[in-house]
């Protein structure tokens, strides 16, 4: 269980226990004896929870509005998607830190699916407790996979945020593949008519319907482009740890970005290959993807997919 979560339940607990203290103001009373002992029990508990350090992913989805009924049911339809979406926006948030490809459409590459597991229905609410397995041996850093879990939380935030600065700030900060994923999740979101409570080990946060609805609308906005061009210039790297690539154009400054399965694959088998295009003139084939709001460019990305020896204007001039 997230240790935010951990922590109020225990804070709640110890609060009726100092309850029934107060009932119980003989200090040789039995029943007194034992809510003592189950207070010193939670304040250790609480104590031991400050030093906790988790290394592996724990969430709360909770829900409230049209799909839930009383504190016990939810419609299935709308908890299958909305469990699928949530694992959709955390698996994007992971391929974007390992720098891999992510064009606006198309599978996910496979080692960055989510491994998000339903551990448990949360107490008192309508809810999913969502956790990493853990590793048979303690992990010292933290898991890729819990580092997006909690960005996911802050993307929903920054996103859903009055503040159109913040919206801003972190739309340019996003691949188009997370954005969609966003979309689609706020789509379900306001089309149920839901109201979200996400909880992490750090984080708590609501998003109301007034936060639905703006989150919706401002990405319903965004359009996502995807176009292919050619460039000749120098491939400066290949980075197949990263997924990613440094290309000089023949026709302007440095630029880089993620590289596409097919090509790192071939990079890390073909030695031939690798030497024939790193440091060369090449010409490369990128996708380009183009985020734009309401007609504004808001970010745009080059997905080097191919290369081939040779840059002709590069050769002519030699």
């Amino acid at each position: 269980m997230p240790a935010l979560m951990t922590s109020q339940m225990l804070q709640d607990d110890l609060a009726f226990v100092e309850e029934r203290l107060r009932e119980h103001t003989e200090p040789h009373d039995t029943v007194r004896f034992m809510w003592e002992q189950r207070r010193n029990a939670l304040l250790e508990e609480i104590e031991n929870l400050g030093s906790r350090r988790d290394t592996h992913a724990e969430v709360a989805l909770m829900f409230e509005g049209a799909p839930v009924k009383g504190s016990e049911e939810i419609r299935l339809d709308f908890a299958t998607k909305i469990l699928d979406n949530y694992q959709l926006v955390v698996s994007t948030l992971v391929a974007e830190r390992a720098g891999a490809e992510l064009g606006a459409r198309g599978q996910l590459p496979r080692p960055f699916a989510s491994k998000l597991f339903i551990r448990d229905m949360v107490r008192g609410s309508v809810g999913f407790l969502l956790e990493e397995p853990q590793q048979p041996q303690s992990q010292l850093l933290t898991s890729v996979l819990k580092d997006a879990v909690d960005e996911a939380t802050h993307v929903l935030q920054d996103l859903s945020s009055p503040d159109v600065e913040r919206f801003y700030t972190r739309l340019q900060k996003l691949s188009p593949r997370t954005i969609g994923a966003v979309k689609k999740m706020a789509k379900s979101l306001h089309d149920a008519g839901a109201i979200t409570k996400i909880v992490s080990d750090v984080v708590e946060f609501r998003l109301d319907m007034v936060g639905t609805t703006s989150l919706y609308q401002r990405l319903t906005e965004i359009e996502v482009a995807e176009t292919h061009e050619t460039k000749i210039g120098i491939l400066l790297g290949l980075f197949p740890d990263r997924q990613q690539y440094e290309f000089k154009p023949d026709d302007g400054p440095v630029f880089y970005g993620p590289v596409s399965e097919a090509l790192d694959a071939r990079y890390l088998s073909d030695q031939d290959f690798a030497r024939s295009i790193i440091l060369q003139a090449v010409t490369a084939s990128f996708l380009v993807v183009t985020t734009l709001r309401a007609g504004q460019l808001q970010s745009q990305e080059r997905v080097l997919e191919d290369v081939k020896p040779g840059g002709l204007r590069l050769l002519e001039r030699t």
